[in-house]
């Protein structure tokens, strides 16, 4: 997933960037205003990380000409502006969440999976790669046109994996998004989810790549 930082205090924006890049996002930084409306109007991406206050142009209103030209691409507002009538300006010019500063990284990056959730499935209810087909709305999963027989957290695990196709997954970012918290550093639960999976996708199994010392990917074929 690619996601444009916009932030003016470097040192704030490495921290963020350094981040979500060992979380396995595509990261692409702007330090002024000006560069990143201009980014954000190219397109392609799946979330923005979007400072409030920025030189050449205010975050809050790259965020409205974003809206006013029918891009719903996720935005995360990062501010330290705490009042109500401030939060609620933001979030009317479109933005679909915020974390008010001083914030801890981890804070950050729940939210920003949270938003990237919400418009993904505003976006599409079905993700598609090589021959799995989850459907997000029915809950469902396919591979090779054969409906698979999941588990409830089976089918997070798998939705999880074919969202995030191509993107190198650790186990503690896929045991805080599919169980909701991290186990001890002994516990083997989810290599044994993977297994079940690949046994239940069959010769699609192979999609799951398992990556030494970090995780696993899907690769679809």
């Amino acid at each position: 997933m690619r996601i444009l930082i916009v932030e003016d205090d470097r040192t704030l924006r490495d921290v963020i960037a350094r981040a979500l890049s060992e979380s396995g996002y595509d990261v692409t930084i702007a330090g002024d205003g000006a560069r990143g409306d201009a980014l954000a109007a190219e397109g392609g991406f799946d979330a923005i990380v979007l400072d409030w206050m920025l030189p050449g142009m205010a975050g809050i209103e790259i965020c409205r000409r974003l809206r006013d030209a029918g891009d719903h691409t996720a935005v995360l507002m990062v501010t330290a502006r705490d009042e109500v009538d401030d939060r609620v300006l933001g979030l009317d010019a479109g933005a679909d969440d915020y974390v008010v500063k001083p914030f801890h990284v981890h804070e950050l990056l729940a939210r920003l999976r949270s938003v990237i959730r919400r418009a993904g499935s505003q976006r599409s209810s079905r993700y598609l790669a090589g021959d799995v087909v989850v459907d997000v709305r029915a809950r469902t999963a396919a591979a090779a046109g054969e409906t698979l027989d999941l588990t409830a957290r089976e089918y997070d695990l798998l939705e999880f994996l074919v969202r995030n196709a191509g993107i190198a997954l650790s186990r503690e970012l896929i045991e805080e998004h599919v169980w909701g918290s991290r186990f001890e550093s002994a516990s083997n639960v989810v290599d044994v989810f993977i297994g079940r999976l690949r046994r239940k996708l069959g010769e699609n199994g192979v999609c799951i790549e398992t990556l030494r010392g970090v995780g696993y990917r899907f690769n679809a074929r």
